[in-house]
């Protein structure tokens, strides 16, 4: 993502200025400064009968691999709540978010992604074909190869997941 050419607040040109050890563009007038602007995905590990869900992606450069079900977090949301939107626009299951699994950074995009541990509390198996062609529930020890899965997010999640479920009692 590009910075600021100019000051949100009133307009002047931003000026590059020393803070915090490095050089950002920053407004002489107001002391607005412009920091790295990162977007948020929110994924879900969605448990059913020791299995996890995985949807199968239907656009972009990534169509046809599997991803965790998540997106981006819009701006009037919270992670919590565009994990559960996400999920259940994309399998059409409502969960709950059960604790934080996961995070990382997304390199070399500006992109941090969390995965949520969630659980199903209501609705059916189905798929938004607009954004996945399948959605389906995988053993940990049957999971599509690394060459299907989509994103380093989703490795890091089911990665995550499995350390998790091992160290439970």
């Amino acid at each position: 993502m590009t910075a600021f050419a100019f000051c949100p607040r009133d307009g002047t040109k931003l000026v590059p200025t020393p803070i915090d050890g490095r050089e950002r563009p920053a407004c002489p007038r107001c002391g607005f400064a412009d920091f790295l602007h990162v977007q948020i995905g929110a994924n879900t590990i969605v448990q059913q009968d020791g299995r996890v869900l995985l949807v199968r992606l239907n656009y972009g450069p990534r169509s046809g691999r599997w991803a965790l079900p998540g997106g981006l977090v819009e701006q009037d949301e919270t992670p919590e709540e565009a994990a559960v939107r996400e999920t259940e626009e994309e399998t059409g299951f409502r969960v709950e978010i059960e604790g934080l699994l996961a995070t990382m950074r997304r390199a070399p995009a500006p992109i941090i992604v969390v995965t949520f541990r969630a659980r199903i509390v209501s609705g059916e198996l189905r798929i938004a074909p607009e954004e996945v062609s399948e959605a389906a529930f995988f053993p940990g020890d049957e999971l599509p190869p690394l060459e299907e899965i989509a994103w380093p997010s989703t490795i890091h999640g089911l990665d995550a997941w499995r350390a998790f479920e091992r160290a439970r009692p």
